[in-house]
């Protein structure tokens, strides 16, 4: 009988050892690096990272895009940003009818909605049952992206987009407040949430990707 205790034993220790790497190879997700961090700012705000400090489980970040800088917190374990704010600007913002009429020069049609998240204005633009969501550089009113648009409802709870509430509680982690609305925005990739909280000193909308869960971006109120 005891010829087989050590044969039993290692096949123990080879199976709890087998079990650990493949929850640390596969199931573990790793902290993103700061060249990690910097691609992915860079790559959703379509700036330039000019510098980048790691402070706890954040990295804060300073970067530029057009003829403003931003400053941008982002945490190394979830991606998600918050504390987004513009530090310095050269030009001015562009007003929402010089928007309207740049969208309309390059897409005739009717105007639906006109949205300002960070540094870009999002215009849904109606034509002939045909609808198209313009992203447009907010200081120089250039068009960045086109995309069409197919009529959507909002998800309901069970699928694979998470819920409404759910995105009101991923924006409520970032800004305590109350909720003063929700809309959802069908896109390639899952589509969004644009959470608009407010406080009594600060007003913020979040966009939340509505597939991962994670923040977007923040346009901040500059009026409060």
């Amino acid at each position: 009988m005891k010829k087989w205790i050590s044969p039993i034993f290692a096949i123990i220790i080879l199976s709890s050892f087998a079990l650990w790497f493949l929850q640390n190879r596969f199931f573990h997700e790793e902290a993103l690096s700061e060249t990690g961090a910097v691609l992915r700012i860079e790559e959703l705000y379509n700036g330039h990272v000019e510098h980048i400090k790691k402070r706890g489980e954040n990295y804060e970040i300073v970067f530029s895009r057009g003829e403003a800088t931003y400053a941008v917190e982002l945490n190394q374990q979830t991606q998600q940003v918050s504390n987004l704010i513009m530090k310095k600007s050269t030009s001015k913002l562009l007003t929402e009818e010089q928007i309207r009429q740049r969208a309309l020069a390059y897409t005739p049609g009717v105007i639906e909605s006109v949205r300002l998240t960070d540094s870009t204005y999002m215009v849904q633009v109606e034509k002939e049952e045909m609808k198209k969501e313009l992203a447009l550089d907010a200081y120089t009113g250039e068009v960045l992206s086109e995309t069409d648009v197919q009529p959507v409802t909002e998800p309901e709870e069970g699928t694979s987009v998470i819920a409404k509430q759910q995105a009101i509680q991923i924006a409520l982690q970032q800004l305590n407040g109350e909720v003063d609305s929700v809309d959802f925005e069908e896109t390639e990739d899952g589509g969004y949430y644009l959470v608009e909280i407010e406080t009594d000193k600060d007003e913020a909308v979040f966009q939340i990707h509505a597939i991962s869960g994670k923040v977007m971006s923040v346009t901040w109120d500059k009026d409060n």
